[in-house]
């Protein structure tokens, strides 16, 4: 199977990111949203101010998903990535 640039985006300021299991959670004053599974994700980018947990970012940064800050304007905030694989100063 190929992945084909599977994004979240997440563009309402107030939702919080959470990881249970092998699912991003998405929820909204304590109140969950929506589940979206992991293995189908290669990016997710959040317009939110709210973020997301430390757990989903690590979980995200080991399985290579890119998480992408930006603000509710779309300027750019910052950006969570993995480890670089192959040699670093090619």
């Amino acid at each position: 199977m190929k992945k084909l640039l599977n994004s979240l985006y997440i563009t309402s300021e107030n939702k919080y990111l959470s990881l249970d299991g092998e699912n991003v959670v998405i929820k909204e004053d304590g109140t969950e949203l929506g589940r979206v599974p992991m293995h189908n994700l290669e990016m997710i980018v959040s317009f939110s101010r709210t973020g997301a947990s430390p757990v989903l970012m690590g979980k995200c940064a080991s399985i290579d998903i890119l998480i992408v800050f930006l603000t509710p304007n779309g300027s750019f905030l910052i950006c969570v990535e993995g480890k670089t694989k192959g040699n670093v100063l090619l």
